[in-house]
């Protein structure tokens, strides 16, 4: 965890005082350590996360800095209000009655968000948008919301309201059986007075006399592709019994030197499934649009999530997943969220959800695969591991003085009888409430050290990106969860798996061939094609605590393989000519010439940036002119996958888009493509990207031609099906068949089938 660096005057030795209210949290781990370091606290004689936290716990000017702090943060805490509730209520009312649906639900939606919980505000902002909702023909979502708002206590009297309209959503979906017992219920309630007033009853026996049950459309039900018994279904894999959430073709094993790794037990082909999990927990990442994403399933929500009646930007997919998160982990959660706690301690607040979620699991299978993973406890400087234990004490007083966790919960039964080993525990005697926080916050600390060394990125992808680099685009990681399991692969620079998500769910797939009793490696980030040796093993070493010495890191033929789109053009075999410690010298023959090109790489650089003038002054053609020496420039000295190469040819091509030449346009699309594999793979997200910009421009080219028996239109539909073939074969290789994207891909490949 890297800590930013504050003004020495900040803090104040004998009294924290208003101090702590200004001090953000990487400034209070600041001036903690700094006053470690002034006593001589900091030294490297603790061999376990207990003993840490022992010492930590026992000053108490460190507990009553957590104290100040947490209470600063509280008194600051985002409160809800029935006013605030009441003015989206009027709005979404006013949307609803001028017909704009759409609207009104948003407004609805916002109303709920803000109403406290057990008010009547809350009840009739969902139950109005479920009339919103059925408006636009939403029945399943106008039942899922009238269910959920009478779960909120919506008021009895207008219950005959909103059951009517559920009839009328189950005749709409061909549920007659479904509208009948509805109805019945109905009727029972007509003649029950705490349900409806006698003169009422007149009105509503009017509304029942004038439903039909002839009317009905075919709408399925909206499927949930995060249940594993479905998606178990959809894909070819068959679990390990020895090894859980792994297939049967791959085998977990331990030595002294590596540690636990994985192997393949047979021949392994490209594409298929080797492990098949579900997080112990995860978090997202970006609170401020959470409402995009369950948080408890992370599938997408849509405009109708239901919100948590106690904090802000916490939203889930449905009522089910609202119950499972508050019975696990999320009334515990719940006023951090209210105190903008979590998007401060990174990390820490999924450390909190795994102690939370390990505490209520009846799963001891679950709750054991946690425990077993490695920290690096005695790898890691004393400086970080402070930084840690003083995150893991932090969230300790939390529990303590803003939930009533110590209060309900039995540490022996819910924590420590769970373990199957019990070395962690022996250190241990819990009897006191100090002795619980002691507990708790070793527990919390070894949680944070786990997740440091064996915590994953959740990427989740809808749409292509016009990007050919879009795979490092991090608007794509939205979570971070912990998977055990595949927790257990080692790392390569150049592995041999990709990871998919579907929604919370991590599926592991061979990435090419591997043969029978070959280890099975992840890249823990830095992967060779996108970062430099030294970048990697910097970057390895300080998270990880080791040195790589996968093939990208040792074998010379790749050990400079980013050097290589940054090359000159050798003369004597037109490789890759590098410059390597200040010394020329070709990847591909080992030639050493003394020629350097510096005179016409910096015409080439000149002429390219001259560009933009002519673009601003509107003279496309000298524009697209000077690209084109420049382009016949750099061909002639550069390497020919050379990044400058790339991007000269990516800008003829966005002037010919633009200029509406599609034909032309398409020629220097297709002269990136052997870069792009070159740089990326022949599997990778990238050369997808790319053959989806190149197809589209295809498809624009192919429609606007009324003479569609030229040779040169049928060799480029014909072309058209070739790169339709590969998308459909790269999408589903790097997202599955059952992601929108692979669907999106089925519709384009319809829109060419009628060309």
């Amino acid at each position: 965890m890297s800590i930013d660096v504050i003004d020495v005057n900040v803090f104040i030795p004998q009294a924290f005082g208003t101090t702590v209210f200004k001090m953000e949290w990487h400034n209070i781990l600041e001036t903690v350590t700094r006053k470690l370091k002034a006593t001589q606290g900091l030294k490297r004689n603790v061999k376990r996360e207990d003993e840490l936290v022992s010492y930590l716990w026992t000053d108490q000017t460190i507990r009553t800095l957590m104290s100040e702090w947490l209470e600063s943060h509280y008194h600051k805490k985002e409160c809800k209000s029935i006013s605030s509730a009441q003015v989206f209520k009027a709005i979404g009312n006013m949307e609803f009655q001028a017909k704009e649906y759409a609207r009104s639900i948003k407004s609805y939606t916002e109303c709920a968000s803000h109403a406290p919980i057990n008010s009547h505000e809350l009840s009739v902002a969902i139950a109005n948008r479920s009339a919103a909702l059925f408006y636009l023909n939403r029945y399943d979502d106008c039942l899922k919301d009238i269910e959920l708002a009478i779960k909120l206590n919506y008021p009895k009297q207008l219950h005959c309201k909103i059951y009517l309209r559920a009839v009328q959503c189950y005749l709409k979906l061909g549920k007659r059986d479904l509208a009948e017992e509805t109805l019945s219920k109905i009727h029972r309630m007509i003649n029950n007075p705490d349900y409806i007033a006698p003169s009422m009853k007149g009105s509503i026996e009017k509304r029942i006399s004038e439903i039909t049950f002839t009317e009905s459309c075919e709408q399925s039900d909206v499927t949930n592709t995060s249940d594993l018994d479905k998606l178990k279904s959809e894909i070819i894999f068959n679990e390990n019994p020895d090894f859980a959430h792994a297939s049967v073709n791959i085998e977990r094993k331990f030595d002294s030197e590596f540690g636990r790794y994985v192997i393949t037990k047979r021949h392994v082909k490209k594409g298929d499934i080797l492990f098949l999990e579900k997080p112990v927990s995860f978090v997202l990442l970006n609170h401020d649009s959470s409402n995009y994403l369950c948080q408890h399933c992370n599938r997408s929500n849509p405009d109708v999530p239901v919100p948590c009646a106690g904090c802000f930007n916490t939203f889930y997919c449905d009522a089910k997943c609202l119950d499972e998160a508050w019975s696990s982990y999320h009334r515990w959660e719940c006023p951090g969220s209210q105190m903008c706690l979590w998007k401060e301690i990174g990390l820490g607040h999924l450390a909190m959800k795994v102690l939370l979620t390990c505490t209520t699991t009846m799963n001891k299978f679950k709750f054991n695969e946690m425990q077993n993973l490695l920290t690096n406890f005695e790898k890691l400087s004393i400086e970080d591991l402070t930084l840690y234990g003083i995150t893991a004490i932090m969230l300790t007083v939390y529990l303590s003085e803003y939930t009533d966790f110590f209060k309900i919960n039995d540490l022996d039964h819910c924590l420590v009888q769970k373990f199957s080993d019990n070395t962690f525990n022996s250190n241990f005697n819990i009897v006191t409430d100090d002795d619980k926080q002691l507990y708790v916050s070793s527990l919390l600390l070894r949680y944070i050290l786990q997740l440091i060394c064996n915590g994953h990125a959740i990427i989740t992808s809808n749409t292509l990106s016009n990007e050919s680099d879009a795979s490092m685009d991090q608007e794509n990681i939205v979570a971070t969860g912990i998977y055990p399991s595949a927790s257990m692969m080692n790392h390569s620079c150049d592995p041999n798996i990709i990871s998919i998500f579907v929604d919370q769910y991590l599926i592991v797939r061979a990435a090419k061939d591997i043969a029978a009793n070959e280890e099975i490696f992840s890249c823990y980030g830095p992967h060779y094609r996108y970062m430099s040796r030294d970048e990697r093993q910097k970057h390895l070493k300080s998270h990880y605590c080791f040195t790589c010495k996968c093939k990208p890191c040792t074998v010379p033929c790749i050990l400079y393989f980013l050097e290589r789109f940054s090359a000159m053009k050798c003369l004597r075999c037109n490789g890759a000519l590098c410059n390597i410690r200040n010394l020329l010298y070709c990847l591909d023959c080992g030639d050493r010439p003394r020629i350097h090109y510096r005179n016409e790489i910096k015409l080439a650089e000149k002429i390219y940036e001259s560009v933009q003038e002519s673009i601003d002054s509107d003279d496309i053609e000298q524009a697209l002119e000077r690209l084109k020496s420049c382009l016949l420039i750099r061909k002639r000295v550069l390497y020919k996958y050379n990044t400058d190469i790339m991007r000269t040819l990516t800008l003829i091509e966005k002037i010919y888009i633009a200029k509406g030449q599609w034909e032309e346009s398409i020629t220097y699309l297709e002269a990136k493509i052997p870069a792009v594999i070159e740089r990326y793979g022949p599997s990778s997200v990238e050369l997808l990207n790319e053959l989806n910009n190149l197809i589209d421009m295809c498809i624009i080219y192919l429609q606007k031609q009324s003479n569609t028996s030229t040779d040169a239109y049928k060799n480029l539909l014909e072309k058209t099906h070739k790169y339709m073939d590969q998308i459909e074969e790269l999408t589903n290789f790097n997202y599955g068949s059952w992601n929108k994207i692979y669907e999106a891909t089925k519709k384009k490949r319809k829109e060419i089938a009628i060309l």
